[in-house]
């Protein structure tokens, strides 16, 4: 039997051996100066193994004042570079491309006293953030363009930016955060600015033909979706004239949906794709099993991508080529929890798993 997504991706400046994109995922494998570990390139090469033909990383910080996580991936400096190339080439051993996420947490950020936001608000645990200067937007997008230079170096596929999530692009994006009244706020082509911009100056640095893709929510926080939707046809056929590689839809409420539904922007994303067919698209979001990823193909989009079912089983792609049934991903959510309690521990069921065999060590004492 016959996938659809067993077919090549063919895209501007890239060609991937299917349609099955690992969507960016932060692993918590990382150490806390910011390197990858054993453990971290052992998934990276699991995952190549078992036919993800792009593999994008978690999101790595651009700026020492943008960490989202203790252990997160940095890329602020050259002395991080070599990491991603001994990560692609264990990907492209596999036949696998090997795509960087960059991305600055923003107000989110830890390990910094002085947060700021699109403009000034209260944050959770009474902290608050002032807003940002013009000039330090601009130092930021500078940083997203120093990184995408260290990576092209480092022989990576190429990148893409994190607009998604409430991370700092994201925010400059979205009407519910982004309230500013200078060039960088007000429509859709002032908010998207900043994201321009980091695509204009990459393109500038690394060459027309270097990979850039984007991440970004098919939704948003405000209440008025329709605007935001027309606002995203917009943003989509800018991404077209700017030369993006591929565009990734998610969602800004995706850790809410329901532990039973799956595909959870299917029906917003075929209609963008249906509106600006030129542009290059995949989906995340509830990918659960082979008839998920057909039915994401069907739609029209160009690439499926997946992220919880490969944290629950890194040879999900093998196992449905196989004929394998569903993911055995709940929709638990412990993935963002589990980490931070048992190191290493990535899954619910790798950690019952581990129990069980604990269990069996000690009764056979």
């Amino acid at each position: 039997m016959g996938f659809q997504f067993e077919a090549p991706l063919q895209l501007a400046h890239l060609r991937s051996k299917n349609l099955v994109i690992r969507s960016a995922t932060h692993s918590f494998l990382s150490d806390k100066d910011g390197y990858m570990t054993g453990a971290e390139f052992q998934m990276y090469e699991a995952l190549a193994a078992h036919d993800v033909g792009m593999i994008i990383t978690g999101h790595c910080c651009v700026d020492p004042l943008g960490r989202a996580n203790p252990e997160q991936v940095n890329i602020y400096a050259d002395e991080y570079a070599a990491q991603f190339h001994r990560a692609a080439e264990l990907c492209h051993a596999h036949g696998a491309l090997f795509v960087s996420q960059i991305s600055h947490a923003g107000p989110r950020a830890v390990d910094n006293d002085d947060l700021a936001d699109v403009t000034a608000r209260e944050l959770k645990k009474g902290r608050h953030a002032r807003a940002l200067t013009v000039a330090e937007i601009q130092h930021i997008e500078q940083q997203f363009i120093a990184a995408a230079v260290r990576l092209k170096d480092a022989g990576v596929d190429g990148v893409q930016l994190h607009a998604a999530h409430s991370y700092l692009l994201s925010r400059f994006i979205d009407p519910y955060f982004n309230t500013r009244t200078d060039a960088y706020g007000g429509g859709i082509a002032q908010r998207f600015r900043m994201t321009e911009e980091i695509i204009e100056g990459i393109k500038a640095a690394c060459g027309a033909e270097f990979p850039v893709l984007v991440k970004i929510n098919s939704d948003t926080k405000a209440e008025d979706q329709a605007a935001y939707q027309q606002d995203m046809l917009w943003v989509l056929r800018r991404c077209h004239t700017l030369g993006v590689e591929l565009v990734e839809l998610s969602g800004a409420d995706f850790i809410n949906m329901p532990k039973d539904r799956t595909l959870y922007y299917l029906d917003i994303a075929q209609k963008y794709k249906q509106a600006v067919p030129e542009q290059p698209m995949s989906l995340v979001g509830g990918v659960r099993s082979a008839a998920d990823m057909e039915q994401v193909l069907a739609s029209g989009l160009d690439a499926v991508s997946l992220s919880r079912a490969l944290i629950a089983e890194p040879a999900f792609v093998s196992q449905q080529l196989a004929g394998g049934d569903k993911s055995i991903c709940v929709s638990c959510c412990r993935c963002f929890a589990l980490p931070h309690m048992h190191a290493g521990v990535r899954c619910v069921w790798e950690w019952k798993a581990l129990r069980a065999k604990q269990r069996a060590a000690k009764a056979a004492q």
